[in-house]
């Protein structure tokens, strides 16, 4: 199962007043630029927040009350990305940009 999300500045903006994370990475291209990325950063929690979503399309109800969820941040996503996530059958989740793999966990049942 997978999904696609694409990822723009108005996205990163609205998580970033929901949790709080006023780090200016995530706010100001020409700041990200300077530190070496392609523009400014989506929330690494953001990105495990669309993983959860793969464990609760994939076991329904159950997850609510037994989902466990791992994830590891191993790249940046910028806005203009598709974020691809997907779970396979034992739970295991990867992420990528386009052939880059940004984030790496899984959603399981305990």
């Amino acid at each position: 199962m997978q999904r696609a999300i694409s990822i723009d500045q108005k996205k990163i903006d609205r998580y970033g007043k929901i949790n709080g994370d006023n780090d200016i990475i995530h706010y100001d291209d020409a700041y990200a630029k300077e530190r070496g990325f392609r523009g400014t950063l989506l929330h690494g929690p953001h990105m495990s927040g669309f993983a959860a979503e793969m464990g609760a399309r994939k076991y329904g109800a159950e997850w609510l009350y037994r989902g466990r969820l791992h994830t590891k941040w191993v790249g940046p996503v910028c806005p203009g990305d598709v974020f691809d996530v997907r779970i396979d059958e034992d739970g295991v989740l990867t992420a990528s940009v386009d052939e880059q793999v940004v984030l790496v966990g899984s959603a399981t049942l305990r």
